[in-house]
């Protein structure tokens, strides 16, 4: 009975010792094993160690996953592994109608094939916010318009004409999305009931998915720029552009409002 005991024991020991070493090597990321792959890490952007991007800057490599149908996983000719966000486009969310489709679109084109990104700039959450350049040439970006699987996001000023007269003809041919006279915006989808703040300073603060939430707006007229803290801010916002942050408005030419001074 005694020998059972320290057999059990002994036993007990051993499997506890093997747990807590593959627990370790799970942290680590690290294996024992040579033939199990590990899984890719993906960073912020601008990978580190490589000097401030300009905007307009072309990226190569390859699509290795898509989030959805706006957000993909890219990985550069030199292995550096990163997100980036489509510009000027919004695909409806994974719990949205056409969510679905909108993603597998985006796959049918592009993963695992070699594509360009042309950078525009990185988002406080480290992703790449530009434009995917097929390699004949056409733009994934204006391709989801075209085709009714994403809004034209008009977030940026002035807006991209292109986009704007793809998103008509698709509405008006009643393609993808809009055979939904209902179609919910992404953007009115994930909104959330926040009380308003001050807007981000610089577009590496933006979160890109919630640019209208921030209510910064210019009169194209007047060029000042506001947000809903400021005094005698618009009810309808119609007509004035929007700005994910306050340096954007003002690279654009825009002027803060004398209604958002402090007095």
């Amino acid at each position: 009975m005694l020998m059972k005991r320290i057999l059990i024991t002994f036993l007990g020991v051993g499997f506890l010792f093997v747990a807590t070493e593959c627990f370790a090597e799970e942290l680590s990321g690290k294996s024992s094993n040579p033939n199990q792959k590990t899984l890719p890490v993906v960073s912020n952007f601008p990978p580190r160690g490589a000097s401030a991007l300009r905007a307009g800057v072309v990226l190569s490599g390859k699509v290795i996953a898509v989030m959805d149908g706006d957000t993909l996983t890219f990985e550069t000719t030199a292995g550096n592994l990163f997100k980036v966000r489509l510009k000027e486009v919004d695909a409806p969310q994974s719990g949205q109608t056409f969510g679905r489709q909108a993603r597998q679109f985006v796959e049918d084109l592009v993963r695992g094939k070699s594509v360009d990104i042309k950078y525009e700039t990185a988002d406080r959450y480290g992703k790449a916010i530009g434009e995917v350049i097929l390699p004949d040439g056409r733009i994934l970006n204006k391709e989801l318009v075209r085709h009714g699987f994403a809004w034209h996001y008009r977030v940026h000023y002035p807006v991209d004409e292109s986009l704007r007269e793809l998103e008509y003809q698709a509405w008006k041919k009643k393609v993808g999305l809009w055979v939904d006279p209902s179609a919910i915006p992404p953007w009115e989808f994930r909104r959330e009931n926040i009380s308003p703040q001050e807007p981000p300073v610089n577009p590496s603060d933006v979160d890109y998915d919630d640019i209208f939430n921030y209510g910064l707006i210019g009169d194209p007229e007047t060029k000042l720029f506001m947000w809903p803290n400021c005094r005698n801010y618009p009810h309808d916002s119609r007509g004035f552009a929007v700005f994910g942050s306050k340096l954007e408005a003002k690279t654009s030419g825009f002027r803060i409002s004398q209604n958002c001074v402090r007095r």
